[in-house]
């Protein structure tokens, strides 16, 4: 009978362990028992994405998926880069949920989860979508004051509620970081004479004889007239140096326009690439080409291919400081020579 007794308060002990143990399960933070992912299933979904949009209220990037390929649909189709749409699947499949956060209107600016239709919303917008369903529609707020994780408000765009999640968003909204940037890398000392042609301006022909040669020389200077700098007529040639668009647009906006400059730059392979800038809509766009030029030397049709094959159906707006190499007047090039006393 006493082993009984023991059996029986030894079995009360365990069911009143186990209740409390229940019992302080149930009262933890939700922070600290609900860490599951918002997307799940995006990952395993990632090659049948076909669209993705990323904007806020100052830009928006719309890429498409064309035939397994990526495009910018807002940059008139210019490809896209394919790195950053598998990186920002990766970092929404690994978003985690931490809390439920508000769900009043009025406190969603302090959480930076507003619509974007909303005067001064923090938030950006990510879209991501199949070709048969919408999988991910959501808003990027802020992350909290003092967070030492990657921690970031958000809120499903067809729910109320806001929440905290754990992992980071680095996709941006700005078109331009979505592209390959270089248009065009062609060291200058490949360079054998660049040619600067201005309506109603004279023409300017900068060259040299050898690749070996540092320097380049203004051509057909006038008498008494000499070279103002060698140093700023040879920085001309480097306008192919790691050239970068700083935006581009189709070249069906452009070419039945008067061009406002040509630029000719012939290399000693033979190898000559047109620069033909216009001016639309107040700034300044490039068409490039590349062609076998006049010296006609043994050149692989690979070559001029390769660049064709980038820069065709497309207008560039290149750099200040790149424009600046080429937006030079002849007499701003060269100087009187100074007569003896």
């Amino acid at each position: 009978m006493f082993k009984s007794k023991i059996i029986i308060i030894f079995f009360i002990a365990l069911g009143i362990s186990a209740t409390a143990w229940k019992v302080s399960i149930d009262n933890k933070p939700q922070s600290e028992i609900m860490k599951t992912s918002l997307f799940p299933a995006l990952i395993d979904s990632v090659n049948e994405i076909t669209e993705v949009t990323i904007e806020d209220r100052r830009f928006k990037s719309i890429l498409k998926k064309i035939d397994g390929v990526w495009y910018l649909h807002n940059k008139d189709n210019y490809p896209a880069t394919t790195s950053g749409i598998k990186q920002l699947a990766l970092e929404l499949s690994n978003l985690k949920i931490l809390e439920a956060k508000t769900s009043s209107v009025e406190k969603y600016a302090k959480l930076g989860v507003n619509n974007l239709s909303v005067e001064g919303s923090q938030a950006s917008q990510i879209t991501v979508s199949t070709s048969e369903k919408k999988l991910v529609s959501l808003l990027i707020g802020l992350s909290p004051k003092g967070a030492k994780k990657a921690k970031r408000y958000i809120r499903l765009t067809d729910e109320t509620a806001a929440q905290l999640v754990a992992g980071q968003i680095t996709a941006s909204t700005n078109p331009i970081e979505w592209l390959d940037p270089q248009i065009i890398d062609l060291d200058s000392k490949s360079i054998k004479r660049l040619t600067i042609d201005v309506p109603e301006e004279k023409k300017i022909v900068i060259s040299k004889n050898t690749e070996s040669e540092d320097f380049f020389t203004l051509q057909d200077i006038p008498e008494s007239f000499e070279m103002k700098s060698k140093t700023i007529v040879s920085s001309i040639p480097a306008i192919l140096i790691d050239l970068r668009l700083n935006d581009v647009i189709s070249a069906n906006a452009v070419t039945d326009l008067e061009p406002a400059q040509k630029t000719t730059v012939t290399t000693f392979s033979g190898l000559e690439i047109l620069l033909t800038d216009y001016i639309w809509e107040n700034k300044h766009y490039t068409v490039f080409e590349a062609y076998l030029g006049k010296d006609k030397k043994e050149l692989p049709n690979s070559t001029i291919e390769k660049i064709n094959n980038k820069v065709r159906g497309w207008a560039y707006e290149i750099p200040a400081y790149k424009r600046r190499m080429i937006n030079r007047k002849f007499n701003d090039l060269i100087q009187a020579i100074e007569q003896p006393d």
